[in-house]
């Protein structure tokens, strides 16, 4: 685990210690622009200076919350009282328990007790030099009377400057709230308003190449000129799009083993994450998909659109690899082991269903099985047969060249893979009947029994883990 936390593995395998693109605030990693830069020192003088009321607006994702963390941080640092009111539909008089009780005061009898201790708190701590701030964030949720609330705070005052300093953070919708005639004084009390808007096309390249170079890449991660244009184009300048679309292209970027990031790849995450412009072809996560396992050079004539019967139809499979694969070994020499060293790289990154099943029936043209391993499963140390068993986001999954690949047995009516199962049923005690590969209630049954003992749905069919622990015999048995 990083300072930072725990780092996915498709993050650290390109060289980063922290996660680039994060979806949460992170005030130690800030971008200033000129006019951030310009804005942020204006208001921490605001604030030190004791001017009283400062405003920050901007649209959603453009960076007001990690704008407050950075000013809290360099406040703190002033050796500021700082109170962070994040929930705003916290409402009078408990919107003002919540600043005392981050400034350490108890709750008094009523509302007024609640102002005096507030007053005598403030005045004390001017005394010593120090200026207490109250910052709230998401501030267009407060109704007229907290807002109110909030005026009346302001007025708590010696004769050279204002006790409190007080940050009012929101979406624009705020200003509206502000306009309106019964809050007028509160609004004329404004010294400062700070607007953040979204980047230029030169600002959001820099942006990309800041947090990259900060996750400690060395630069050998980058947009070309033309990614660059579309990144900006899907996201708009909006640092949150930035994140969504970025974060995505950093699979791409494992899966694809390079190192520069092309306008297709942005292409296809800004359309897999839901940000796409209107010029964005349809079926967008199906192009992403194809776009990554071509990286790879897997064929997915079947995931892409083949016909699904193509799949189903059982195959007997050449005999196993004689050479015995532990799960011990390193993921890349035992598929190797087992002809499948191609998917090293997408196989240890965070599968979803779609990849899940691209994967599943690639691997199935060359004859391998995908199994994801329910939690709370171990395999037995002294399982035979040849197969890869690692984790990857809190799964552990397996590949091996079974005997046959799964099927359904609703789209079975006979064959070889039927009285294989069948003989394996019987030899878990499940399967007392003739074993003459015919699909029958008794079969299905017994198939239902054996997946409800070893804690699976009853309706899960012939899958990839059903037919592993059939196979390498270590589900439960009867009797």
């Amino acid at each position: 685990m990083s300072e930072y936390g725990t780092l996915p593995l498709h993050l650290k395998s390109l060289g980063l210690e922290r996660n680039p693109f994060p979806q949460t605030p992170d005030a130690d990693c800030y971008f200033r622009t000129e006019n951030i830069e310009r804005q942020f020192t204006e208001a921490l003088h605001c604030m030190l200076a004791g001017k009283g009321f400062m405003l920050l607006t901007g649209e959603v994702g453009t960076g007001k919350s990690t704008f407050l963390r950075a000013l809290m941080d360099e406040l703190i640092a002033a050796d500021c009282a700082v109170s962070f009111v994040f929930n705003t539909f916290l409402q009078g008089r408990d919107l003002l328990l919540a600043v005392n009780r981050d400034f350490g005061l108890d709750a008094g009898a009523d509302l007024a007790d609640d102002i005096d201790r507030l007053n005598h708190f403030l005045i004390e701590q001017n005394r010593h030099g120090k200026t207490c701030v109250v910052v709230i964030d998401d501030a267009q949720n407060l109704d007229t009377s907290s807002l109110e609330l909030l005026r009346l705070l302001s007025n708590l005052e010696t004769r050279q400057t204002k006790l409190l300093q007080i940050v009012l953070s929101g979406q624009p919708e705020l200003l509206d709230v502000l306009a309106k005639p019964e809050i007028r004084q509160l609004a004329s009390r404004i010294v400062q308003h700070t607007r953040l808007s979204a980047f230029t096309p030169a600002e959001c390249s820099r942006y990309v190449d800041f947090r990259i170079s900060r996750a400690s890449s060395d630069g050998r991660i980058r947009l070309d000129k033309a990614a660059q244009g579309a990144l900006h184009r899907h996201s708009l300048g909006n640092p949150r799009r930035v994140h969504l679309i970025m974060d995505r292209c950093m699979y791409g970027v494992v899966s694809c083993e390079q190192r520069e990031i092309g306008k297709r790849l942005v292409d296809m995450a800004a359309g897999e994450v839901g940000v796409a412009g209107p010029a964005q072809p349809q079926h967008r996560a199906r192009n992403w998909m194809l776009t990554v396992l071509a990286c790879l050079g897997i064929g997915v004539a079947a995931w892409a659109g083949a016909p699904s019967s193509t799949m189903r139809s059982p195959v007997l499979l050449p005999a196993r690899v004689p050479a015995q694969v532990q799960a011990e070994q390193p993921l890349r020499s035992c598929l190797e082991n087992l002809g499948a060293g191609k998917w090293n790289s997408v196989l240890q990154n965070s599968m979803s269903i779609e990849i899940q099943t691209a994967i599943g029936r690639s691997l199935a043209e060359n004859g391998l099985a995908l199994a994801r391993q329910p939690a709370g499963w171990r395999i037995p140390s002294q399982t035979g047969g040849s197969y890869c068993q690692w984790e990857s986001h809190a799964s552990t999954w397996l590949v091996w060249r079974p005997s046959y690949l799964p099927f359904d047995l609703a789209n079975e009516a006979q064959g070889e893979n039927i009285r294989w199962l069948q003989a394996r049923l019987a030899e878990a005690g499940h399967y007392s009947f003739r074993v003459d590969g015919m699909v029958g209630i008794r079969t299905i049954e017994a198939l239902q029994a054996f997946r409800i003992q070893n804690g699976l749905p009853a309706d899960g069919g012939a899958d990839a883990w059903t037919l592993f622990m059939l196979e390498h015999n270590i589900g439960k048995r009867v009797g």
